[in-house]
């Protein structure tokens, strides 16, 4: 229902420009503890029985430990942004990420490369931050294409983060077919299409 309502193209999407993405707690990396800093998000309006009611969410931080495990493009340019716009630091997603991680049973990569690569990537993130002359940060969103580990963290989403953004422009990929970004593999959940 989440995803039906809330997803990727959906109305709630194209009227305000991103979208929920619902998935179970057991195909997620998350750092260990993570559930005792859960964001309390609630909807009180007295407009309807549909509100009044509490959305846990994610800590920035362990939120940007998980996309930084999962070290797709779209998880650098996110985690990127969130850094640039100081709403969480390179330095506090490596800390959580060594306090541990628990690793969901599904979780089928190579765990050693997974956590390198991240590291890997949150130190460059870190060196390669820049200040613009007004004073803000810039951010850079992928690391230097250097080693395997990097080009296999590069193979993430097909489209450009400016189509991701805006669904209204739908452009063809140049490179092919557009290929759906699966992540992790998952567990099928029931078919909401009937």
């Amino acid at each position: 229902m989440l995803d039906a309502r809330l997803g990727e193209d959906s109305p709630f999407h194209t009227a305000f420009g991103f979208y929920v993405e619902g998935i179970h707690k057991d195909v997620v990396v998350l750092p260990t503890n993570w559930d005792n800093r859960l964001v309390h998000f609630v909807v009180d309006d007295d407009a309807s029985s549909l509100y009044g009611r509490a959305g846990l969410c994610l800590d920035p931080v362990d939120l940007c430990v998980a996309k930084t495990i999962a070290g797709r493009e779209k998880d650098y340019e996110f985690v990127a942004a969130l850094v640039a716009e100081q709403l969480v630091t390179a330095a506090d997603i490596q800390a959580r990420i060594a306090g541990g991680i628990d690793w969901p049973p599904t979780y089928t990569e190579n765990k050693e490369r997974s956590l390198a690569r991240a590291q890997s990537w949150l130190d460059y993130l870190s060196s390669s931050a820049a200040v613009r002359p007004d004073g803000s940060a810039t951010t850079p969103t992928s690391p230097p294409t250097a080693g395997p580990d990097i080009t296999a963290a590069l193979l993430g989403h097909p489209r450009p983060i400016k189509q991701m953004l805006s669904r209204r422009t739908r452009e063809p990929n140049s490179a092919g077919p557009e290929l759906p970004d699966d992540g992790p593999v998952r567990e099928a959940g029931p078919d909401l299409s009937r």
